[in-house]
């Protein structure tokens, strides 16, 4: 029994969602790292709130890319 054409196009599908969130929480993690280079740099007062932010949005990638594991 030969796979469907559409059952193949939305493994496909599902795979490059993967991927390009695979992706984005590389890029989180750049984001992450530029950060604390930034911050022994230089010396703001918002300084903590942004390490924060930061994280914040690197655990919402991977929290995402979970997600999608589990969903798709």
């Amino acid at each position: 029994m030969t796979p469907d054409v559409d059952t193949i196009v939305w493994l496909g599908m599902k795979l490059m969602m993967l991927v390009g969130l695979g992706i984005y929480i590389v890029f989180a993690f750049i984001i992450v790292r530029q950060e604390q280079l930034m911050s022994k740099t230089l010396e703001a007062a918002s300084e903590r709130i942004i390490s924060i932010l930061t994280w914040l949005h690197l655990g919402a990638a991977v929290v995402v890319f979970m997600l999608a594991l589990l969903i798709l």
